[in-house]
């Protein structure tokens, strides 16, 4: 869970309060869903058990929390739209790192303590939302020596320019192979033909995102109070919604925001317009979804107060129906059960009367779980360690990369691309790791037991529990995978048969399909090179797929 190191002075200006201790403040961050993880002196360290909600990741969102729970909505981004102020992006950038946010801050000048603050916040948005730059990263300039219009284009890699950190010109392929920095992240562009870079009109290199900004325009110190903000990435939600919260943090602090228009080329998957965007997810809910779900009844204007000490800037209620918006730096607003949370998260659960279970049962785990448990004893018998992966994951691995036969269903709507899916099998979880685990001793065995979502021909979806299992090394093939399907199908006294299979995902002829006491199972096979090709993965892979429930009760 995020964790948000800040200064309590800090905080309490920020939010408009005076300190009220530890043990009142651990009330408060109920708010926020937080709590103290250490106190010493002026230094507060805050653990958040919400991954939801990266607008309170800084000392500016949780002090905007505590500020606006006490005094009610606030305006945000309220600038005037008109702007002569543009950023025109290069097409030939749409494979690599396509979609760009800016905006200008003035008026407040940072000492050493708010640039530290800025600093951590451009971080830890970076390195958890923006899932460690590749997905987006923010950089911070002086405005004043920017000379605009400014172009986000793609560069050759022997493009110079002078790094923050370095007394000299490098290319940009010098900065991915002899700096710290660009050694770390040099992976976000590995494979790119043109590399992303943003310039003025004077021809001046502000950036190389996102690894790193200039010596001159691009190093911020304490004191310069007119900064250029842009955020560069690959999912035009993440970028544009950490742009709008960095903006509104620097709005807190005092500095007046100016939109800057992002200009895309005819055919870019970008929207042309201003930056930072004011997201207003809005949702309805009626009286008696509230009561039903909260358990407890409550007034029209109860709901309406609660949700505006949210800050959420539009109320409206039309008899038994209550609608509300959401400020513009969340966009976490899916369903009507995310405006009752907030209602709930404002009154505060301790107001809640605790109620008892009106009846009781005895709880054991089910038949599948129990299977589950057995099959798994049964895979580290045989020499496999188990891997966990989430749910969710992108189309990109979960279908292109895996040549995947059928494509797993899609989130209405996503958080990030990264997570835009549900995933339909086991298998490009597993190749995943495998992608990352070449330093490790050869060969590789791992399997997992998980749930994935399928859908049938009308769309409807079924939840179901499945096994896979890979080996990976010199050696690896069919009879390797083959063999542990033996030893399941034997200590679970269930048949086994193999059938000609046709597998996007496997090498012709060295797949089949997989018969469990004559019922249709699941897939077993050698992983095709392209595939392996497409995870960076230099050994050979043989991998199997099958329903959990195909091993008996």
């Amino acid at each position: 869970m995020p964790k948000v190191d800040l200064s309590r002075k800090d905080l309490f200006t920020l939010a408009g309060i005076d300190d009220p201790g530890d043990a009142a403040l651990a009330d408060l961050l109920s708010l926020v869903k937080g709590e103290i993880d250490n106190s010493d002196g002026d230094r507060l360290k805050i653990e958040l058990n919400d991954t939801n909600r990266p607008d309170l990741w800084c000392t500016e969102g949780i002090a905007r929390a505590l500020r606006c729970h006490a005094r009610g909505p606030e305006k945000h981004l309220s600038s005037a739209n008109r702007t002569d102020l543009e950023i025109r992006v290069d097409g030939s950038l749409e494979e690599v790192r396509p979609f760009v946010a800016a905006f200008t801050a003035c008026g407040w000048a940072p000492d050493e303590k708010g640039l530290e603050s800025l600093i951590q916040v451009q971080e830890k948005l970076a390195s958890s939302f923006g899932r460690n730059r590749k997905t987006a990263a923010a950089g911070f300039y002086r405005l004043d020596e920017i000379v605009f219009p400014v172009k986000y284009r793609g560069a050759s890699p022997d493009t110079r320019y002078v790094p923050l950190g370095e007394d000299g010109e490098m290319s940009l392929r010098e900065v991915l192979g002899k700096t710290d920095t660009g050694r770390e992240y040099a992976h976000i562009l590995e494979g790119a033909s043109v590399y992303p870079v943003i310039e003025d009109s004077s021809g001046g290199i502000l950036s190389f995102p996102p690894i790193l900004n200039s010596r001159g325009t691009g190093r911020v110190r304490p004191g310069d109070s007119n900064l250029f903000c842009e955020v560069t990435g690959t999912d035009w939600n993440t970028v544009q919604l950490m742009a709008t919260i960095l903006a509104c943090n620097l709005e807190d602090r005092g500095a007046v925001i100016t939109p800057i228009r992002v200009v895309y080329p005819d055919g870019h998957p970008g929207r042309t317009g201003l930056c930072p965007v004011r997201f207003a997810d809005g949702m309805t809910a009626t009286m008696d979804d509230i009561e039903s779900i909260l358990g407890v009844k409550l007034e029209p204007g109860e709901v309406a107060d609660a949700l505006r000490a949210m800050d959420y800037p539009e109320v409206r209620i039309d008899g038994n129906s209550v609608t509300g918006v959401m400020p513009p730096y969340r966009h976490d607003g899916i369903h009507m059960a995310d405006m009752v949370e907030d209602i709930a998260v404002s009154l505060g659960y301790g107001s809640f009367e605790p109620l008892l279970p009106g009846g009781f049962t005895r709880g054991r785990s089910s038949p599948l779980a129990d299977l589950a448990d057995a099959v798994r004893l049964l895979m580290v018998g045989a020499g496999f360690e188990e891997i966990l992966r989430p749910v969710l994951t992108g189309m990109e691995k979960a279908a292109v990369r895996t040549r995947a036969p059928e494509p797993p269903v899609a989130l209405a709507n996503p958080m990030t691309a990264e997570y835009g899916v549900v995933r339909n099998s086991l298998v490009p979880g597993l190749l995943e790791v495998e992608s990352t685990s070449a330093y490790a001793w050869y060969p590789h065995r791992i399997f997992e037991v998980g749930e994935v979502l399928r859908a049938d021909d009308e769309g409807v979806c079924a939840t179901e529990i499945f096994l896979a299992g890979v080996v990976c090394g010199n050696e690896a093939n069919f009879g390797d995978v083959h063999s542990v399907l033996g030893h399941l199908c034997l200590a679970r006294d269930v048949t086994l048969e193999l059938k000609p299979g046709d597998d996007p995902r496997f090498v012709p002829g060295r797949c089949a399909g997989i018969v469990m006491d004559g019922r249709d199972s699941g897939v077993v096979g050698e992983v095709h090179p392209a595939v392996l090709e497409a995870w960076g993965i230099t050994r050979p892979v043989a991998a199997f797929e099958i329903r959990l429930d195909s091993l008996g009760g």
